[in-house]
């Protein structure tokens, strides 16, 4: 059996484990209706924002929910504070002129993500790691399959929740807003979003199954996930500020490179180049994370 044949075994025994267990039916059906809710949600927003822009500026009613927006969004004005918030001039023109649920669901898989992550993965390395049942599994696989293959069956099933999740939002948004012949395209744009979410998620799932590798505790893994997204939203955002006042140090701009969010930019462009860098380096970033802490477990007693 070669190691790639092992790895696919891991992963599909756990995709068998959590079924069994009902853990997988569960978080993704908490998904589908935290996505339903979410873009029901934002389609109201956006009628009450649509109702005011037209009684403030006079503008005449539409009967469709995102026509109004969708103007506005088009206007000079607008775009230059959008610009202003985004803060880069290629990710501003390769949004423009997209509808505005369409934005506000791709801004959703993105915040969602790295939470879907902490919750389907932080635990399951300390679960088997505390009940022992790691010893039966790496007498028959080695411990560099056995981790790879526990990453690689929790990126299908983020992969596959994410999925769905776009699925209910479409059905909401294709049920409440009118997209006439735009329907299929409006479809393949919420798919696409949630694939580039996907590939998003992956660092996070790398930094969260590395840290989970170094406890026996699923709870205490859960508080390592939960902790790492908080450092990483910090390590963000003060980045952001010394850049912003131009003081930013080779040190803290190499630490930025650490941050996955540092990469969502190129996954918001619409250049192939630009997504192919921002995924691979996802990619590379949650493996190194995963690795990392694989390197300490490969040397700890089980």
């Amino acid at each position: 059996m070669n190691f790639f044949t092992k790895i696919w075994r891991v992963a599909a025994y756990e995709w068998f484990d959590a079924i069994r267990s009902r853990r997988a039916i569960v978080i993704l059906l908490l998904y589908l209706v935290t996505a339903v809710l979410g873009m029901n949600g934002s389609i109201s927003m956006l009628e009450k924002i649509e109702t005011q822009l037209v009684e403030t500026l006079q503008l005449p009613e539409s009967e469709h929910t995102g026509v109004v927006s969708t103007v506005i969004w088009k206007s000079k004005p607008f775009q230059r504070m959008v610009k202003n918030l985004t803060r880069d001039n290629l990710v501003l023109q390769d949004i423009t002129g997209k509808h505005p649920v369409e934005l506000i669901y791709a801004w959703f898989a993105f915040l969602c993500a790295p939470i879907l992550v902490v919750l389907v993965a932080a635990p399951r390395i300390p679960e088997e790691l505390g009940s022992g049942a790691v010893r039966y599994q790496i007498f028959r696989t080695s411990r560099a399959a056995w981790s790879l293959g526990k990453y690689t069956g929790m990126a299908l099933m983020v992969a596959c929740a994410i999925g769905i999740g776009t699925l209910g939002a479409y059905g909401v948004a294709a049920f409440r807003l009118w997209m006439g012949g735009d329907s299929p395209n409006f479809f393949l744009a919420l798919l696409q979003w949630g694939f580039r979410a996907w590939i998003y998620s992956l660092a996070f799932l790398g930094l969260v199954m590395g840290l989970s590798h170094l406890t026996h505790s699923p709870n205490k893994a859960t508080v390592f996930g939960i902790l790492a997204l908080v450092a990483c939203s910090i390590l963000r955002v003060l980045a952001g500020i010394r850049r912003y006042i131009g003081s930013v140090s080779d040190v803290w701009s190499y630490a930025e490179l650490l941050v996955p969010s540092a990469y969502k930019g190129e996954l918001w462009r619409s250049s192939i180049s630009a997504l192919v860098t921002g995924s691979a380096s996802l990619v590379a970033l949650g493996l190194c994370y995963l690795l990392l802490g694989y390197a300490f477990f490969r040397r700890r007693d089980v």
